[in-house]
């Protein structure tokens, strides 16, 4: 085991401890429904496995373990890994044992790193196949996609792109809630078996179940923060061998935790599905993520623009200490008078240029873009997940009314404002103001 693991496995561990224990004992019509989700159906880490008998008897193990806890699961199907008329019939058994069978594309491309076109041709032929599938045994056509690494693009293009796409073809976009990290331990799992080291695969396993138990409390956790209450969630789980070793385990502690195993059609009833936001995010956060991330941008941008309203009202009654107050003190302020750069080089500008109210005039500022910016961040346990917002650009157009003695005057020009977020305030760092000509 590599120094890199064992750290990870001791973080998991702490986080574990952190998380607390299992949850009192919930009363059937208090259990939350939970939908099982597998990505990349017949088996993921296919080059794993290239013997048939051996992808035969994971298959088997993983139905027995759904079946031995009547967990009706959706499997994401990722057609690539379809190898020929065994894997079919291993789909097969997927749906005669009660199972749905969605899309997760064909080749698994990374949408942020792929031409619309070309990403979108992927995703339809993997439909179409499966839906040749399902025909075949009489079975409806897919219902539900997931996007690869959970990324639905990189930009409003390629989202829209996207969204229409699965809305033409009848899909429906099958989030994820309880995102985790299970993909992660099947190679070093897979290895240690077959070396026969049995120490090192129980271990392994161990850290695989510790994981997953983090990983459900704090997303569970994080539901509960956004909602006020308990609701449905959706497991993403891979298909692999550790998996059909492990899920007969996890599924018994996820029933003392208080969950019931539930069908999509019930989990994605629940109003919380309704509307998914907007994320442009570089990473493929879960759902919960996502909806802490728009809450946060949205709080950003009111926090930003009540800022700007400030700066407007104080400048109104005349008071530019106070109008000032919002730059930081290495502020770099442009004109097409010259560079200024701190706050009280700005102040000293501003007196100097506007000595009394009726050289200030009245000040409006029409914001027209608002852009933020927040990076991205890795748990310990692996999951990419949407950072603070720290900083924002608005673009805007300024408008001064003077009274020249004669008759009102009207200046106007645009303006770029740079802010960044620190100790939980704003601050302008760069402000670019220019007079329209």
């Amino acid at each position: 085991m590599t120094a890199r693991r064992r750290r990870r496995l001791g973080a998991v561990a702490a986080l574990l401890a952190l998380t607390g224990g299992g949850a009192a004992m919930a009363t059937p019509a208090e259990r939350v429904p939970l939908l099982v989700s597998i990505d990349d159906l017949p088996l993921s880490a296919s080059a794993l496995h290239a013997d048939p008998a051996q992808r035969r008897r994971i298959t088997v193990e993983m139905l027995a373990a759904l079946a031995r806890h009547r967990v009706p699961a959706v499997g994401l199907v990722t057609w690539g890994n379809v190898r020929g008329p065994e894997d079919l019939e291993l789909l097969g058994q997927w749906l005669e044992a009660g199972h749905e069978l969605g899309n997760h594309s064909h080749r698994h491309l990374d949408f942020h790193r792929t031409e619309t076109a070309a990403w979108l041709e992927d995703v339809e032929a993997a439909r179409r196949e499966i839906d040749g599938l399902l025909a075949g045994r009489g079975r409806p056509p897919v219902r539900f996609f997931r996007f690869p690494m959970l990324r639905e693009g990189d930009s409003e293009a390629k989202l829209d792109a996207a969204r229409d796409y699965l809305a033409r073809s009848g899909q429906r976009s099958l989030p994820v809630t309880l995102d985790n990290q299970d993909w992660s331990f099947e190679r070093p799992w897979v290895e240690a078996m077959r070396a026969g080291d049995r120490g090192a695969a129980e271990r392994i396993a161990e850290a695989y179940q510790e994981s997953l138990r983090v990983s459900v409390r704090h997303h569970r956790a994080n539901a509960r923060r956004l909602f006020d209450r308990e609701v449905p969630q959706i497991l993403l789980l891979h298909a692999t061998a550790i998996g059909g070793a492990e899920w007969d385990r996890l599924f018994s502690w996820l029933a003392a935790e208080g969950f019931r195993f539930a069908s999509a059609d019930e989990v994605l009833a629940d109003p919380v599905y309704a509307d998914a936001p907007r994320f442009l995010g570089p990473r493929g956060p879960g759902l919960w993520d996502r909806h802490l991330d728009a809450r946060r941008r949205a709080r950003a941008e009111a926090d930003v623009r009540e800022l700007i309203a400030r700066q407007v009202e104080a400048w109104n009654r005349g008071d530019l200490e106070a109008f000032t107050s919002a730059y930081d003190d290495d502020a770099l302020f442009v004109s097409p008078s010259g560079t200024t750069r701190g706050r009280g080089e700005v102040l000293a500008r501003y007196r100097k240029r506007y000595p009394d109210g009726r050289a200030m005039g009245r000040l409006t500022l029409d914001i027209e873009t608002l852009r933020l910016s927040a990076g991205g961040e890795v748990s310990m346990l692996g999951d990419a997940v949407p950072g603070d917002v720290h900083g924002a650009r608005v673009v805007a157009r300024w408008t001064l009314h003077r009274d020249d003695g004669a008759a009102l005057v009207a200046r106007v020009g645009p303006t770029l404002i740079v802010l960044v977020r620190r100790d939980g305030r704003w601050w302008i760092t760069e402000d670019a103001s220019m007079e329209a000509e």
